[in-house]
């Protein structure tokens, strides 16, 4: 079972999310985006990976099998 994210955790999640959707359909619907706007989103993908990058770690470190480990 998975532990729910805290509320500024779901906040933070649910906003970098809905920027990379805004972005996307702004690139299907308008074509490539001017390089300052293109620079932000590659920005706001890198810190969506880094927070994923960090749960993952997270949930790494809390697993752990009746040796100690898996």
């Amino acid at each position: 079972m998975v532990d729910k994210q805290p509320p500024q955790d779901q906040e933070e999640w649910n906003g970098i999310v809905q920027q990379l959707r805004l972005i996307c359909e702004h690139v299907q619907q308008d074509g490539p985006l001017p390089a300052q706007e293109q620079s932000d989103a590659e920005d706001a993908f890198r810190q969506c990976l880094a927070h994923l990058e960090n749960e993952v770690q997270g949930l790494r470190s809390g697993l752990k099998g009746s040796s100690g480990s898996f």
